[in-house]
């Protein structure tokens, strides 16, 4: 009998993220413990962008929170606040259902955490965010 999609899926451990993330970003220092994860890499969003220094803390199967280590974020010109922020700094990546504890870190945090960078790179020099989504706390109507 097939797996129905209805279905919910075991979570990855910390342990199954961690081989991922050491496949796809070697570069990443990774740290695990039981049901927790904490990596430290270094991501470029595109060619012409700045290197930046992420970690990434993820405790199964709480959605993973991920702040931008170095350099440290700059505000856009006339902005008094950086734009799809959680409390502390933490990027706002997705909207609620994007993220289930059965997706690799490696393949949807991380992609998700540059392309953040790339919106904030551009942010920073218009003032405009381009990025889709909403800022967080906000409802959706």
């Amino acid at each position: 009998m097939g797996r129905n999609r209805y279905l919910r899926q075991k979570p990855l451990t910390a342990a199954e993220q961690a081989y991922f993330l050491r496949l796809n970003f070697p570069g990443f220092s990774i740290l695990t413990a039981r049901n927790h994860l904490e990596c430290v890499g270094s991501l470029q969003p595109t060619l012409i962008s700045d290197a930046y220094t992420v970690k990434i803390v993820y405790k199964v199967p709480v959605r993973p929170q991920v702040q931008v280590l170095k350099p440290g974020l700059r505000l856009a010109p006339g902005k008094t606040r950086l734009p799809h922020v959680f409390e502390g700094n933490k990027l706002c990546l997705h909207d609620v259902g994007d993220w289930r504890p059965d997706r690799r870190i490696s393949e949807f945090v991380v992609p998700w955490t540059s392309l953040w960078l790339a919106f904030y790179e551009f942010w920073v020099l218009t003032g405009e965010w381009l990025g889709d989504g909403r800022e967080p706390g906000v409802v959706k109507k």
